[in-house]
């Protein structure tokens, strides 16, 4: 079972890099929100003659721009009523991952969510898949709250999703700006999945549900930007040398199209040396190719760890 964990968080005006490079942002599916589906009429009671009445709502969607809609039916009382639904994915982040490897043994994984200047809401949340049992927070000041979901031993395989929005009060991490955290765990890095949503995921109500068909439209997390990042992964630790090289070496093409490696012969390089068992090598040109920006901080974390 996962430990509960409080994140320490803070917010920042500037966007400061644990490095550079070009990180891909969080990806989107761009679901088009259309109208309603086919439906029927709801029996909602029977008239004095015993025959059913039926409810028509009348659904339909009009846009608003900037991923806002109005959600619009004709009520119990025929009177219509409208809901303003903003789509979660209406978000532009990216995130920047770190690890470092403490004197007692553990790791500590620090992790910028910035919120580009192009997005159209504030930062929502954030969610990291977490494949460790095993994390705890480095402090207790997060600006943040903090959600662990708990996964039984058995199901594990899939990790536990770990979510954070903002404490109400606090500063909204709007365009332009970006939270940060960190945590420890005694579990090496490993690529993870991530997920991210803009502004409140509470939709407000107007006296009255709106019709399932309307509800359907609305967008799940599976809809949310995704990505991947690093962070601790207790399988790791049971790997041998030689598989964990191999691990490496599968996911390199995966961090070129991540932007966490500059650009196709930067990567080849990586391959073939891991390939002729250089490690060594690759190590020592990893921190020289962190400090000419050709790979990014996330590289450094799965090369130093996984090659030790």
């Amino acid at each position: 079972m996962l430990t509960a964990f409080t994140l320490a968080l803070c917010c920042a005006l500037s966007w400061q890099p644990l490095q550079g490079g070009e990180r891909l942002p969080l990806q989107k599916k761009n679901i088009k929100i259309g109208q309603p589906a086919p439906y029927a009429p709801e029996a909602e009671g029977y008239d004095k003659k015993g025959n059913p009445i039926y409810w028509d709502p009348k659904p339909h969607v009009v846009p608003l721009g900037d991923g806002k809609y109005a959600f619009k039916w004709t009520g119990h009382n025929g009177r219509e009523l409208t809901l303003l639904y903003q789509r979660p994915d209406a978000v532009d982040v990216v995130v920047a991952a770190s690890a470092l490897h403490l004197p007692g043994g553990s790791f500590r994984y620090e992790y910028q969510v910035r919120n580009l200047k192009s997005s159209e809401l504030d930062l929502g949340g954030f969610a990291v898949r977490l494949l460790s049992r095993r994390a705890d927070a480095l402090s207790d000041t997060s600006t943040m709250a903090v959600n662990p979901w708990r996964l039984l031993k058995q199901d594990f395989q899939e990790g536990a999703w770990i979510s954070f929005h903002p404490r109400r009060g606090q500063t909204p991490i709007g365009p332009g700006r970006e939270a940060s955290l960190a945590l420890v765990s005694p579990d090496p890095p490993a690529i993870v999945e991530c997920q991210a949503y803009g502004g409140d995921l509470t939709i407000k109500g107007v006296g009255e549900e709106s019709p399932t068909v309307l509800e359907d439209l609305y967008l799940r997390p599976d809809a949310w930007p995704h990505g991947y990042t690093i962070g601790p992964d207790e399988r790791i630790s049971k790997m041998s040398a030689k598989t964990r090289l191999e691990y490496l070496t599968e996911h390199l093409p995966q961090m070129l199209q991540l932007g966490w490696i500059e650009d196709k012969p930067t990567m080849q390089w990586y391959k073939d040396n891991l390939q002729a068992g250089k490690t060594v090598e690759v190590r020592t040109r990893a921190q020289k190719d962190f400090e000419r920006k050709l790979i990014t901080s996330e590289v450094v974390a799965l090369v130093s760890y996984l090659l030790q």
